[in-house]
């Protein structure tokens, strides 16, 4: 139950970090600079209520990204997204959704850190039920295959109920870690 947690929750991100290119490329309205000296971040573009599509070979939608703002500072290159959803499609795996409060991407997209109710759906697929995870932050390294909570975490799935202080999880070794505080409910299968 655990060990299947690092496929999908770094894949979803992997493909936030993915698509960043492609939202880049939206229609842009430029942010007149700040007469403000105390300001010390203006942004160079801020993209409304946009939403991206990554197609397939085929022309068939596999990743969406649908935000109400997407704001972008040259100073340090980073990215702010408020509102953030993907919906991620892959053929073969059950579709998966990532939506949070706001999201904040670092140069290159390095580290992306998701806040303010964060919840991750893998749908129901082969043989096995939805899957939910939701925690009010959660730091990705996608270079590193690694997600990460010091914050309080729920894992819903058809009969279990998994809650935890913290979590590490870790595509490449398969591994999730729960850090302290770990409650597991199971319910009866009927």
């Amino acid at each position: 139950m655990i060990n299947r947690l690092p496929s999908w929750v770094l894949a979803v991100i992997l493909v936030l970090l993915l698509a960043l290119p492609f939202w880049l490329n939206q229609p842009r309205r430029a942010v007149s600079p700040s007469t403000d000296s105390q300001l010390s971040r203006t942004p160079d573009y801020v993209v409304e209520n946009f939403s991206a599509i990554r197609m397939d070979e085929g022309g068939v939608g596999r990743h969406i990204l649908l935000a109400q703002k997407m704001v972008h500072y040259p100073d340090d290159d980073s990215t702010d997204l408020e509102q953030p959803r993907l919906i991620n499609t892959d053929p073969g795996k059950p579709a998966m959704q990532v939506k949070a409060d706001e999201a904040k991407m670092t140069s290159s997209g390095e580290d992306i850190y998701l806040s303010g109710n964060v919840m991750v759906v893998r749908n129901a697929g082969k043989g096995r039920g939805e899957t939910s995870m939701t925690t009010s932050f959660l730091h990705v390294i996608p270079d590193d295959d690694i997600a990460r909570t010091d914050k309080p975490v729920v894992i819903t799935e058809t009969n279990a109920v998994i809650k935890a202080v913290g979590m590490e999880t870790s595509s490449r070794t398969g591994i999730t870690q729960l850090l302290s505080q770990v409650k597991v409910v199971h319910g009866k299968r009927r």
